[in-house]
């Protein structure tokens, strides 16, 4: 059968017939088995015995969309197995900064994230990215809907869209085609070969709540200039350690 059906490039200006709507998703982060067990043997040469497991627990996020406006955000769950001391906990260390909710513009073809940074709050803004998308013939069914397979090679992800319901957004920054994205699979190139799997397990069409933008206290920077400051960041809690270790020596 032929897999292959169109090569897409779509941008931001697909109209939305859907005015409003809310999709949860379950994040599942699975890492290469093969990978795993070169690690293991690795930290067993080096003297470090036992058995790893990569991945973590899943995760859930809610993106809400109304009126060109989408909102992409972690839904916060209680972990049963923490500790009272680790859960009541109030220090946290966030590598490359405590990132925030994620807005889409439709109109501006843009996304934009509250980051606190070193103590610091920023807006970072993101303008869409054109995915160049494979759209298979391949379909299957997501929570009643029917969806299409499609590809975008260069990013390493795998998407399926619901046609029926027509805006071109999905999960995270995952945007681009002619339908809603209910279902993806980023496959990282980490020492892992992680393949991260954010698919739709609830859909509302009448949601109560109803996504809108918020004023942000954040200083407005491009992607490229966060990781900058993600870099220097990094340097500095290096130094800062290493300072550490010299002292306790």
């Amino acid at each position: 059968m032929r897999k292959l059906l169109l090569t897409f490039l779509f941008s931001g200006t697909i109209l939305s017939a859907q005015e409003k709507f809310a999709v949860e998703y379950r994040q599942q982060n699975e890492a290469n088995p093969e990978k795993v067990r070169e690690f293991e043997i690795e930290m067993k040469q080096k003297g470090s015995g036992g058995s790893f497991k990569i991945g973590g627990k899943d995760l859930f996020y809610q993106l809400d969309y109304a009126n060109g406006i989408s909102v992409f955000s972690k839904i916060e769950t209680i972990n049963n197995d923490q500790s009272l001391s680790t859960a009541n906990s109030s220090f946290a260390i966030h590598m490359g900064g405590e990132h925030k909710e994620l807005i889409g513009n439709q109109s501006t073809e843009s996304f934009s994230q509250d980051v606190i940074l070193d103590g610091e709050n920023y807006r970072v803004n993101y303008p869409f990215k054109n995915y160049e998308w494979k759209v298979t013939t391949e379909e299957a069914t997501i929570l009643g809907y029917k969806v299409i397979k499609a590809i975008a090679e260069k990013e390493g992800i795998t998407a399926w869209f619901a046609p029926e319901i027509k805006v071109n957004i999905g999960p995270n920054q995952i945007n681009g085609l002619p339908g809603l994205i209910l279902k993806s699979e980023t496959q990282l190139k980490n020492k892992f070969e992680t393949k991260i799997t954010m698919l739709a397990e609830k859909i509302n069409l009448v949601p109560k709540k109803a996504a809108k933008l918020k004023k942000s206290k954040g200083k407005d920077i491009t992607s490229e200039e966060f990781k900058k400051l993600q870099e220097e960041s990094k340097e500095k809690f290096k130094n800062s350690f290493s300072i550490g270790v010299d002292k306790n020596k």
